[in-house]
């Protein structure tokens, strides 16, 4: 039993003059009944899956998911996921602001470090090989369209191609078929010549070496999210690291290095509206100076491999705490940049730990949120909420005015002044360049494939009654309007450059008619 069948080129840049001329007499016998059907084996399968384009939108609809939720949920930064006890102390802001259960559950689908998960990295890999897969299955296809472009075509596809002009010239096919192959060529054709033994014809295209520009694009992509990984891996990254002015934070991360805030700046427009704000800053590498300098949003300064950002500012308030005996046990100030939800309303704050993780102090900071005066905190004032080791609920919550010594859990807190942070992005990404590398293939890919776009056209060139020729110029390109003009100009061209005249041409109009024109 046969079925009529119909050629189907596969991996085409656009439909290509087989489906146009496929005819009733192109048949395929069916499989017997009975026949067993080879069995695809794991790999193969695998394979399928990996290179399917359903299952990359299903992964990247996954990793935006992830980046979203990294985004929204709040993140722990570096030095907290490093350390239980401080990850501990700082899980109580979370817990806070979510509540129960979504804390735990987030907690538990590692949500407060969303991009530092083993689950995120897994995912940017699995995304990376099937980009991988992806772009290996479609490579027979693409090179083929270059290397091996379909020179011969059937003589009905110049009577069916949706885009086609017929040029009279006075000069005999023989004569005229070297003058156009010549005028193509002109015009960044390249040229194929080839006979169907009834008449003359040259096969031409332009542009072939645009679709490598694919190659480049996944190419980047891939080295962008493999560069993301290995930079997870390798590097690490501080969003909020807070640093009040007058004082020093070590960076961590086995760096060495120390960012002293020697002066915070702010400046405002008449209108109110921030006009710049900046950190005037040391940066010290084993005690020892290593920079010094000025950081704005856009203008970072760069330690090593380690860049600082500013990125916010806030309050700050200094504290001094000394223990039953007089000696002062801590001596600084706290930046007050989390959120902590308590009673209905939003209050700044933040937190230190005495002693040998003795106490958690809890810092907070009358609410700007409300219209009125905040009903717990005075203006002026802190609020300090102390919790023991793995206690839910704080052992003693005090409220103290600026300048104000009380004796709390055995220790004498002492407000000593409001101050500032300066909130800066640390970042050590030792694979950067690699990721420039990987984004200026992508943008070259992409304008590869963009703006050298493939064309292929085909012309067959009869002996007309007069003696002389009849071409017809035929292409079936996918973007059939958006070529249309350029098609046309190109039969126009022709005509002119051959001494003949355009005698018909047929085009797609931009409603997806035909348009038919003849002399």
């Amino acid at each position: 039993m046969t079925a009529t069948g119909t050629l189907t080129p596969e991996k085409r840049a656009d439909p290509g003059p087989e489906l146009l001329a496929a005819t009733p007499k192109d048949e395929v016998t069916s499989p017997a009944r009975g026949a067993a059907t080879p069995r695809r084996d794991w790999f193969d399968q695998i394979w399928n899956v990996l290179g399917s384009i359903r299952f990359g939108v299903v992964l990247i609809a996954l990793t935006a998911t992830s980046v979203f939720l990294g985004t929204v949920i709040m993140q722990a930064p570096g030095d907290v996921q490093a350390s239980p006890e401080l990850f501990a102390a700082w899980i109580l802001g979370p817990r806070g602001r979510y509540g129960e259960p979504w804390s735990s559950i987030f907690e538990a689908l590692e949500l407060y470090r969303v991009f530092q998960s083993l689950w995120f990295r897994g995912l940017l890999a699995l995304l990376s090989l099937s980009i991988m897969v992806n772009v290996a299955s479609r490579t027979p296809g693409i090179i083929a369209v270059v290397r091996r472009p379909p020179v011969k075509v059937p003589t009905r596809f110049f009577s069916r191609a949706p885009l086609r002009v017929t040029v009279s010239f006075p000069v005999p096919p023989d004569g005229i078929r070297p003058q156009l192959a010549t005028d193509l060529g002109r015009k960044g054709y390249r040229t194929i010549a080839w006979d169907d033994g009834s008449a003359l014809a040259i096969y031409a295209d332009r542009n072939r070496y645009g679709k490598y520009g694919t190659f480049a694009n996944h190419l980047g992509l891939i080295i962008i999210l493999g560069a993301g990984v290995l930079g997870n891996v390798t590097g690490w990254r501080e969003d909020a690291f807070m640093v009040p002015e007058g004082t020093t934070r070590a960076v961590g991360h086995d760096t060495g290095l120390v960012l002293r805030n020697e002066a915070f700046v702010e400046e405002y427009f008449p209108n109110g509206t921030a006009s710049d704000f900046r950190s005037e800053v040391v940066v010290l590498k084993d005690g020892k100076e290593a920079a010094r300098g000025t950081i704005r949003v856009n203008e970072p300064l760069d330690v090593g491999t380690v860049r600082f950002h500013q990125a916010f500012f806030g309050p700050a308030v200094a504290m001094r705490v000394r223990n039953a005996e007089g000696a002062i046990v801590y001596d600084d100030s706290t930046a007050l940049g989390f959120k902590y939800d308590g009673d209905g309303v939003t209050r700044n704050g933040g937190n230190f730990v005495l002693g040998n993780r003795q106490f958690a102090v809890f810092v907070l900071v009358p609410s700007a949120s409300l219209q009125a005066p905040d009903p717990v905190i005075p203006a002026g004032s802190v609020r300090l909420e102390i919790f023991a080791p793995r206690q839910p609920r704080p052992v003693a919550v005090e409220t103290l005015a600026q300048g104000e010594k009380r004796e709390i859990v055995g220790f004498t807190f002492e407000f000593v002044r409001e101050t500032q942070f300066s909130g800066l992005q640390v970042v050590d990404n030792p694979v950067v360049n690699v990721i420039w590398i990987g984004a200026a293939l992508m943008v070259m890919g992409s304008m590869a494939v963009f703006h050298l776009p493939l064309r292929r056209v085909w012309a067959r060139i009869e002996t007309s009654p007069d003696g002389g020729s009849v071409m017809t110029l035929a292409s079936a390109h996918v973007n059939e309007v958006l070529f249309a003009h350029e098609f046309a100009a190109l039969g126009e061209h022709l005509a002119k450059k051959g001494g003949g005249k355009v005698v018909a041409s047929v085009q797609p109009s931009a409603m997806g008619d035909r348009i038919e024109a003849g002399s």
